[in-house]
Protein backbone atom coordinates (compact mmCIF):
# COMPACT_ATOMS: atom_id res chain seq x y z
CA UNK A 1 0.00 0.00 0.00
CA UNK A 2 1.11 3.67 -0.74
CA UNK A 3 2.23 5.73 2.52
CA UNK A 4 1.37 9.44 2.27
CA UNK A 5 2.52 12.61 4.33
CA UNK A 6 -0.83 14.64 5.04
CA UNK A 7 -0.22 18.10 6.35
CA UNK A 8 -3.12 20.26 7.67
CA UNK A 9 -2.34 23.83 7.69
CA UNK A 10 -1.64 24.65 11.40
CA UNK A 11 -1.01 21.36 11.98
CA UNK A 12 1.92 18.71 12.05
CA UNK A 13 2.14 16.56 9.13
CA UNK A 14 0.83 12.46 9.89
CA UNK A 15 1.32 9.82 7.61
CA UNK A 16 -1.86 8.13 6.67
CA UNK A 17 -1.76 4.63 5.01
CA UNK A 18 -3.88 3.90 1.74
CA UNK A 19 -5.76 0.86 3.49
CA UNK A 20 -7.28 2.83 6.64
CA UNK A 21 -10.69 2.31 7.15
CA UNK A 22 -13.23 5.17 7.73
CA UNK A 23 -17.21 5.27 7.59
CA UNK A 24 -18.61 8.59 6.15
CA UNK A 25 -22.40 9.84 7.00
CA UNK A 26 -23.55 9.49 3.16
CA UNK A 27 -27.73 10.79 2.71
CA UNK A 28 -29.53 8.74 -0.11
CA UNK A 29 -32.04 10.01 -1.22
CA UNK A 30 -35.19 8.96 -3.73
CA UNK A 31 -35.40 11.10 -6.92
CA UNK A 32 -38.87 11.74 -8.56
CA UNK A 33 -37.34 10.69 -11.96
CA UNK A 34 -36.25 7.28 -10.46
CA UNK A 35 -33.55 6.24 -9.41
CA UNK A 36 -31.62 7.84 -5.86
CA UNK A 37 -29.00 10.03 -5.10
CA UNK A 38 -26.37 10.41 -2.90
CA UNK A 39 -24.22 13.35 -1.21
CA UNK A 40 -22.00 13.81 1.87
CA UNK A 41 -21.70 16.48 4.11
CA UNK A 42 -18.54 14.84 5.51
CA UNK A 43 -16.76 14.97 1.89
CA UNK A 44 -17.96 17.95 0.15
CA UNK A 45 -17.90 16.98 -3.44
CA UNK A 46 -19.38 13.45 -3.39
CA UNK A 47 -22.39 13.40 -5.74
CA UNK A 48 -23.44 10.51 -7.14
CA UNK A 49 -26.81 9.30 -8.86
CA UNK A 50 -27.54 5.87 -9.42
CA UNK A 51 -30.22 3.67 -10.58
CA UNK A 52 -30.56 1.10 -7.42
CA UNK A 53 -29.81 1.94 -3.72
CA UNK A 54 -26.99 -0.61 -3.70
CA UNK A 55 -25.76 0.54 -6.89
CA UNK A 56 -25.90 4.11 -5.40
CA UNK A 57 -24.10 3.20 -2.44
CA UNK A 58 -21.50 1.24 -4.52
CA UNK A 59 -20.54 4.62 -6.61
CA UNK A 60 -20.59 6.71 -3.43
CA UNK A 61 -17.80 4.33 -2.15
CA UNK A 62 -15.83 4.13 -5.25
CA UNK A 63 -16.24 8.00 -5.76
CA UNK A 64 -15.56 8.80 -2.17
CA UNK A 65 -11.90 6.38 -2.70
CA UNK A 66 -10.91 8.98 -5.37
CA UNK A 67 -11.80 12.08 -4.05
CA UNK A 68 -9.88 10.84 -1.08
CA UNK A 69 -7.06 10.05 -2.59
CA UNK A 70 -7.06 13.05 -4.64
CA UNK A 71 -7.20 15.40 -1.52
CA UNK A 72 -3.74 13.36 -0.63
CA UNK A 73 -1.93 13.09 -3.47
CA UNK A 74 -2.60 17.19 -3.98
CA UNK A 75 -2.00 18.18 -0.66
CA UNK A 76 -5.03 19.83 0.15
CA UNK A 77 -6.54 20.38 3.16
CA UNK A 78 -8.41 17.46 4.62
CA UNK A 79 -12.50 17.74 5.14
CA UNK A 80 -12.57 18.18 9.46
CA UNK A 81 -14.24 14.84 9.33
CA UNK A 82 -11.74 12.99 7.89
CA UNK A 83 -8.84 14.54 9.61
CA UNK A 84 -10.80 13.90 13.02
CA UNK A 85 -11.23 10.06 11.41
CA UNK A 86 -7.42 9.58 10.68
CA UNK A 87 -6.12 10.64 13.78
CA UNK A 88 -8.25 8.09 15.84
CA UNK A 89 -6.40 4.93 17.04
CA UNK A 90 -9.85 3.04 17.87
CA UNK A 91 -9.67 -0.36 16.58
CA UNK A 92 -13.68 -1.10 17.05
CA UNK A 93 -16.41 0.32 14.95
CA UNK A 94 -20.51 0.29 15.68
CA UNK A 95 -22.21 0.70 12.11
CA UNK A 96 -25.08 0.87 10.68
CA UNK A 97 -26.00 -2.04 8.20
CA UNK A 98 -29.02 -1.53 5.70
CA UNK A 99 -30.54 -4.69 4.48
CA UNK A 100 -33.64 -4.98 2.53
CA UNK A 101 -36.11 -7.40 3.26
CA UNK A 102 -38.93 -8.63 1.46
CA UNK A 103 -42.36 -7.79 2.38
CA UNK A 104 -45.25 -9.31 2.18
CA UNK A 105 -47.96 -8.12 -0.67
Amino acid sequence: MADFLVEQPGTEAYPHRMDTEIVLNVKLEALDEGGFLATSCDLPGLVVQGRTRAETMELAQANARILIEVYLTEKLPLPTALRRVLKRKTKSLTLPLPITMPVAA
